[in-house]
């Protein structure tokens, strides 16, 4: 097995699933916090399922126990340093990335002691605030571009207990290098830093053809790329596989989810 076939180590198929502050954290404090994020106005299960957002109890046990797995491993990988900023990229358009955020979050929201937070990091192709009916909230370019805006005015309740979100903004722009920003930056560390038990899984622009996925390949502390079953060249996995550092890399996911 070559080094590239052990990095495929993580899979999932969606084929059973069918619409039907820089310190560190008290525990108290967070376990706090974590009660006050269950005091939400909780989407239905069937608007879950519209949303093709997996919650407790649907009926996809297949899929629900793949995340769960997946969840699992990058919690036990997560060490004393809280390596939880985890990029999710695929290689080329369409290959469900957005899906598999948005369902790997709200499975590691299942467990009551942990969060998870959600960052829309595709600018040009955002998808986090119309699933979440967030279109009119503000959020990652309007936090870069108002130096007035706080962490907490961006971070939105998705209806999950468990889970925020914060959408790519209201400020429609092209895709430049808005990552190197030192309030992206900033914003990044403190999300990071705040709670130990939250996972932040970043949304991320495909990697071979985004400069901003390039820059939060830089920032980032792990990284699962998302590849559609069959339908990925060996040479785009290869040049993946040679430009994320091995200590980031976590896993591919093989997906047969298409957006």
């Amino acid at each position: 097995m070559n080094k590239l076939e052990k990095a495929i180590s993580m899979s999932y198929s969606d084929d059973a699933y069918t619409l039907h502050s820089h310190s560190e954290c008290d525990p108290a404090t967070s376990m706090g916090e974590i009660a006050r994020m269950d005091e939400v106005s909780l989407l239905s299960e069937d608007k879950l399922t519209s949303k093709k957002i997996i919650f407790q109890g649907a009926s996809q046990d297949k899929l629900i126990n793949q995340l769960r797995d997946i969840r699992t491993a990058l919690n036990k990988n997560k060490n004393k340093n809280k390596n939880n900023l985890i990029m999710l990229v695929s290689v080329d358009e369409k290959s469900g990335t957005s899906f598999f955020a948005k369902n790997i979050a709200a499975v590691s929201a299942f467990d009551s002691s942990r969060t998870s937070l959600l960052v829309d990091c595709n600018i040009t192709a955002p998808s986090v605030a119309e699933t979440f009916e967030l279109t009119d909230k503000r959020g990652l370019l309007d936090y870069i571009f108002d130096k007035d805006l706080k962490e907490e005015d961006i971070i939105q309740a998705v209806g999950i207990q468990r889970y925020r979100c914060i959408t790519a903004g209201n400020i429609k722009l092209g895709d430049d290098e808005y990552f190197t920003h030192p309030r992206f930056k900033a914003l990044l560390i403190a999300l990071k830093n705040r709670y130990a038990d939250r996972n932040i899984f970043l949304d991320a622009p495909p990697l071979l053809k985004s400069a901003n996925a390039r820059i939060l390949l830089e920032l980032c502390d792990r990284v699962i790329v998302v590849a559609p079953f069959g339908k990925v060249e060996r040479k785009k996995l290869e040049s993946i596989y040679r430009i994320i550092p091995a200590e980031k890399l976590s896993g591919v996911v093989i997906n047969d989810y298409i957006n």
